[in-house]
C-alpha cells in the first residue's frame, strides 16, 4: 500500500500508472492534515509527498512519523535536488528523495526499494515477537584496510582477502564499503546494489539479525557485504554513531568484519580505526605513497593506536621502478606483513568482477593474498582504545576538518 500526499493529481496518477501492474494499491491523500486518518485506515508500506506540500509542516510531520512509525517509508518528489532541502529532508528520517520528471524507471526504483524496508522492517518486528529465542553473540573481529593515497589496490586487497578468508576458515564473513561517495566493492564482486548502507540507517534504531541480513549482498563465496550508497549525496546522512552501531550489530553476527575505507582521515574513518582490532595499511612502490603512508603511521601513534595492531602491506613490491621493497619497509620503519606482486591478472580480475583468489588461485598474486588472509586468520581481540587528552584533541581537529 502507498499513499501519494499532494493536490497535483497528475504526479498521483503517473504513480498509479507506474504500479498498475504491481500488488501495490494507491491512495491519494490532498493534504498533510488527512494524512493520520489515512495511515490508520490503510497501514502504508510507503507515504510519497508530491512537490506541491513541500514544506516545513510537511518536513516536521515527516520527521515526527520517522520517530512514531518508523515502519513507513517516507518519500519525498521535489522540483530540483536543491541541497538545502536535500540535507533538511535526510535530517528528518526520509527514506529518499525523487526529482519530479525523473525517468520511470528511477521513480519505481525508489519507490519499490523503500516498500522493500518497510516490508523487511514488518517481518522482522513479527520475527521477533513471535520468538524469543536469543542467539549467542559471535563477537567477530573488526580488520580495516587503510590508505591516505588513491589507486594502491586497497579495494583489491580487502575483497580479495575477504574471500580467502571465508574459504580458510568456513567462517562467516562481511565485508563493509566504508567509501561512501565513490566506493567499489560492488563493482569488484560483480554485485547490483539492490541495498546500501544508506539504506540501513534509514531503520537503525530497529537493527537485528533478520533486518541486517536483508540490508547485505552475497557474493557467489558466501561473503557477505554492505555496499556503499549510490548516489554520492546519501553519504551526507551517514555518521560516526552509525558506523558504530553497525559495526556493533555485526560483531554479534559475523566471525570477520573487513573493512574498505576512503583514502582519508575522517570521522567515519577513524570511527572504523577505533573499532578495529587490525589496521593494514597499503603502500605502493612509489615516493608518492610511501611518504603519505610514513605521515599516516605518525598520525595513527600520535591518535593512539597501539603499534601491535597497525600492520603494513606492499602492493606491487616487485615493480621495477628504481625502489627496493626492503629499502621502503627501512624507511618506514615497519616490516610488510606481506608482498604482493604486480601482475596483469589482477586488472583482469577486476575488469571481470571476479577475486583472483578465485580467478587464479595458483598465480603469485593470490598466493601472497591467501598468506596474508592467513595471518588475519589469527586476529586477536584488542581492548577499547583509550584516547590521552592530546591525541583526542587531534582526534577534534580531524573531525571538525572532515
Amino acid at each position: 500500500m502507498i499513499i501519494v500526499v499532494g493536490e497535483d493529481s497528475k504526479f498521483s496518477n503517473q504513480i498509479k500508472s507506474l504500479f498498475k501492474t504491481s500488488d501495490l494499491s494507491i491512495v491519494n491523500v490532498n493534504d498533510i492534515s488527512g494524512l493520520d486518518e489515512a495511515i490508520e485506515k490503510h497501514s502504508p508500506n510507503a507515504i510519497v509527498m508530491d512537490p506541491s506540500i513541500i514544506s516545513d509542516i510537511a518536513i516536521r510531520k515527516a520527521e515526527s512519523l520517522s520517530i512514531s512509525s518508523p515502519e513507513i517509508s517516507i518519500i519525498m518528489a521535489v522540483e530540483a535536488l536543491d541541497p538545502t532541502v536535500l540535507r533538511a529532508v535526510m535530517q528528518a528520517g526520509i527514506k529518499d528523495v525523487i526529482e519530479f520528471g525523473s525517468p520511470n524507471e528511477q521513480i519505481i526504483a525508489s519507490i519499490s526499494r523503500s516498500v522493500d524496508i518497510s516490508k523487511r522492517f514488518k517481518d522482522s518486528f513479527n520475527l521477533k515477537t513471535a520468538s524469543s529465542n536469543e542467539q549467542v553473540p559471535v563477537e567477530g573481529r573488526v580488520i580495516t584496510f587503510f590508505s591516505t593515497k588513491g589507486g594502491v589496490g586497497k579495494s583489491v586487497i580487502s575483497t580479495n582477502c575477504a574471500v580467502a578468508l571465508a574459504k580458510l576458515t568456513d567462517k562467516k564473513v562481511v565485508i563493509i564499503d566504508l567509501d561512501l561517495q565513490f566506493g567499489d566493492i560492488g563493482i569488484m564482486y560483480q554485485m547490483t546494489p539492490e541495498h546500501t548502507i544508506y539504506d540501513m540507517i534509514q531503520v537503525i534504531d530497529q537493527l537485528d539479525k533478520d533486518m541486517l541480513q536483508g540490508f547485505l549482498a552475497v557474493h557467489s563465496s558466501g561473503v557477505r557485504a554492505l555496499l556503499a550508497p549510490v548516489r554520492p549525496h546519501e553519504s551526507d546522512s551517514i555518521t560516526s554513531v552509525h558506523i558504530k552501531k553497525i559495526l556493533g550489530l555485526l560483531r554479534q553476527f559475523f566471525d570477520y568484519i573487513i573493512i574498505d575505507t576512503p583514502p582519508m582521515f575522517n570521522d567515519v574513518t577513524l570511527t572504523a580505526l577505533d573499532e578495529s582490532d587490525l589496521i593494514y595499511l597499503i603502500a605502493t612502490m612509489d615516493m608518492p605513497s610511501i611518504k603519505n603512508i610514513k605521515l599516516a603511521i605518525q598520525t595513527l601513534k600520535q591518535l593512539g593506536y597501539p603499534p601491535e595492531i597497525v600492520k603494513f602491506v606492499l602492493n606491487r613490491a616487485d615493480s621495477k621502478v628504481l625502489l627496493e621493497a626492503d629499502e621502503v619497509e627501512k624507511t618506514l620503519g615497519i616490516k610488510a606483513d606481506a608482498r604482493i606482486p604486480s601482475d596483469r591478472i589482477i586488472p583482469r580480475s577486476v575488469n571481470k568482477g571476479v577475486p583472483v583468489v578465485i580467478e587464479q588461485p595458483k598465480s603469485s598474486a593470490a598466493k601472497s593474498l591467501v598468506g596474508l588472509s592467513e595471518k588475519i586468520k589469527n586476529t586477536k581481540k584488542r581492548d577499547g582504545l583509550q584516547p590521552s587528552e592530546s591525541n583526542q584533541v587531534i582526534r577534534r581537529i580531524i573531525r571538525r576538518l572532515s
